[in-house]
């Protein structure tokens, strides 16, 4: 994403105005190209604390898992927040 015009301006850089419709359009790409360039990967993981907003237009653009710290955080949230099981196997 460091190479990528908008994103390097406006979040690497702080400057200027963010276009968040850009950046998705930017983070869908580099997306498009990884799954591109390694065929068998299996899931996607979104490291910038900034891509969480993009995440589902990743995963519709590949078809992949994505991920990223606010997954990690509901993942930690519900394992130490269990709820009663109210159903049938």
């Amino acid at each position: 994403m460091e190479d990528q015009p908008h994103f390097k301006e406006a979040i690497l850089e702080e400057g200027g105005e963010l276009d968040s419709d850009l950046i998705e359009a930017e983070t869908v790409s580099c997306a498009r190209e990884l799954k591109d360039q390694h065929p068998n990967m299996g899931a996607i993981v979104l490291e910038c604390s900034m891509l969480p907003p993009y995440a589902r237009a990743v995963q519709e653009a590949t078809g992949l898992p994505v991920f990223d710290f606010v997954t990690m955080i509901n993942y930690f949230y519900e394992g130490t927040h269990r709820q009663t099981y109210h159903g049938y196997y």
